[in-house]
């Protein structure tokens, strides 16, 4: 697990969110309120939506939605695993989902207050640890 990974607030613009998918190798942000607390994700995939044709072979300029902000194309309702959560469970969610990575959440006063991200990368590492220190 990633602690305090990289996040986005809801009203970071389109522009600024292309700059961090630039600079940085991930496929997505969690998108955060001012107190930490997860109110969705933003992916390559949701920017690769809104960037996409319509009908044509036109690609919309950048410059059309550069100031729209992220809220607008972010997801809503997504899964999430506790720090506490077994391994094997987030791994079959994982698994389940087809996610590349998982937010982990710990609830305060019942909201989830981001605390770290999963990705496939972390979970593949400690099963091989795990597998390698049981084989004989």
């Amino acid at each position: 697990m990633t602690k305090e990974p990289l996040a986005v607030s809801r009203d970071m613009t389109i522009g600024e969110l292309v700059i961090l998918f630039d600079h940085h190798d991930y496929n997505g942000f969690p998108v955060v309120d001012e107190e930490g607390v997860l109110a969705g994700i933003v992916t390559k995939l949701d920017l690769l939506g809104l960037l996409r044709p319509a009908d044509s072979l036109e690609v919309p300029g950048l410059a059309s939605v550069s100031q729209f902000p992220v809220e607008r194309i972010m997801r809503h309702g997504i899964i999430t695993v506790e720090p506490d959560d077994a391994i094997a469970a987030v791994a079959d969610l994982m698994v389940e989902t087809r996610l590349r990575s998982i937010p982990v959440v710990q609830r305060h006063s019942g909201k989830p207050v981001l605390v770290g991200i999963v990705s496939r990368n972390d979970l593949l590492r400690r099963l091989l640890t795990e597998a390698r220190a049981e084989s004989p």
